[in-house]
């Protein structure tokens, strides 16, 4: 009897132990949910890519909004509770590769598994030593300056800051997928509005004649310029330039039909008095319509990335547009404060980034409407004078840019 007793402890202790090494298997992957951050949320989004859930492998480690939606699309399309959480089970169906992939998903090669970890891309690493700010990060009255200039060229930062107006930039690096790209966070209010500088801007053709984007910068002091819808190269080679709106005044209104499937389609980025964005398709309104409706200046390029907090509808097309290019685009998170993003390419240590790659990054970054504007050979960004993005014996001429923040120190 004894014995018996003996072994039915031994048992017990054995079934203990088995059920141990069970849990600790069940706990191989952590449960990962909106705010959470790190190599196993990049790993998923990877693996979410291969099975058509992102439209780019080139994700962040961050679980953000758009995580949750492209979960909850994955739980929905596996018959799965529909929380946006990402729990070991979802997990471990996902990197089982029996997860039923979208209709677009990539058909080159199987699932990734979560290890190799890639390489993250590179950003800004100091510390700058910050005056006093105001809760929207402007100059408090107690700053004892009217302007704050931050130029760390080597680390990758560039900040500037006044009672009106915060630009924070910073430059990126994906050595893996050779890639350098800005992020701008800009902060504006009603007395430094985001601006549209011309060539020739009270002559009889205000932003037809061509002049380098840094001679523009530095004779009109922009502290952080980009080169914008290029609209006079088009006026000046008989295409049909968009809608143009400039300053309240109207520059051009032809355009062509919606749909018609061209490059740049001529959508339109409408900016308001108000210092909100509003994105339109091609002929959606006159340019007097768009005056009358309080808009000070209309972008016309295209297409349109982020329309209403959602991809817009070029960006779920598979087919459209599908290369690496150096690129130059704006976003609004909300009124007067907007998102930048300027991607290098053509280069040695930058091939340049898809249409869909601009989107899914302002998407992360809370961006309602996004808008993509002249890229390639085009797309400059500078600051206090100095071009950022290429050597100036690549600049190429333009006739329009569009900036932020105004000094006395840009030369």
């Amino acid at each position: 009897m004894r014995n018996k007793k003996i072994w039915l402890v031994l048992l017990s202790l054995l079934f203990v132990a088995i059920l141990g090494v069970s849990a600790l298997a069940e706990s191989e992957y952590r449960t990962l949910k909106k705010g959470d951050e790190g190599k196993d949320v990049l790993a998923l989004k990877k693996a979410m890519y291969w099975l058509g859930y992102f439209t780019t492998e080139n994700v962040s480690d961050q679980y953000n909004g758009t995580t949750v939606e492209r979960v909850m699309m994955l739980q929905k399309n596996n018959g799965m509770e529909e929380t946006g959480i990402a729990t070991p089970e979802l997990q471990e169906l996902v990197f089982s590769g029996n997860a039923v992939k979208t209709d677009t998903a990539p058909k080159a090669s199987p699932v990734p598994t979560p290890s190799p970890t890639p390489i993250p891309p590179k950003g800004p690493e100091a510390t700058p030593s910050m005056p006093p700010l105001t809760e929207e990060g402007f100059l408090a009255e107690d700053a004892e300056m009217e302007e704050f200039v931050y130029i760390n060229e080597a680390d990758g930062r560039w900040i500037y800051i006044t009672s009106s107006v915060s630009i924070d930039l910073k430059r990126y690096t994906d050595v893996e997928n050779t890639l350098v790209w800005f992020e701008g966070d800009i902060h504006t209010t009603d007395e430094t509005p985001m601006t549209a500088y011309l060539s020739n801007p009270d002559g009889k053709y205000p932003g037809k004649a061509y002049a380098n984007p840094m001679t523009l910068a530095r004779e009109n002091q922009v502290v952080l310029a980009i080169t914008d819808d290029h609209f006079g190269d088009r006026w000046n080679g008989g295409v049909r330039p968009g809608v143009i709106v400039r300053n309240g005044k109207i520059i051009h209104d032809n355009t062509f039909k919606d749909g018609q499937g061209k490059f740049p389609n001529l959508e339109v980025l409408a900016v308001f008095q108000d210092g909100s964005m509003k994105t339109f398709k091609s002929d959606a309104h006159t340019a007097q319509e768009y005056i009358d409706m309080g808009v000070v200046n209309t972008y016309a390029f295209g297409p349109i990335l982020v329309e209403n907090g959602q991809l817009s509808e070029y960006m779920l097309r598979d087919e459209y547009y599908t290369f690496r290019e150096p690129r130059c685009s704006i976003g609004m998170i909300e009124p007067h404060h907007y998102f930048l993003l300027v991607a290098k390419g053509r280069t040695s240590d930058s091939k340049g980034v898809y249409l869909t790659w601009l989107a899914d990054k302002m998407l992360e970054k809370g961006v309602v409407e996004g808008f993509n504007l002249d890229g390639g050979g085009t797309a400059a960004l500078m600051f206090m004078g100095k071009m950022l993005n290429k050597s100036t014996n690549t600049v190429r001429a333009t006739t329009s840019i569009t900036g932020f923040g105004n000094s006395d120190f840009v030369k």
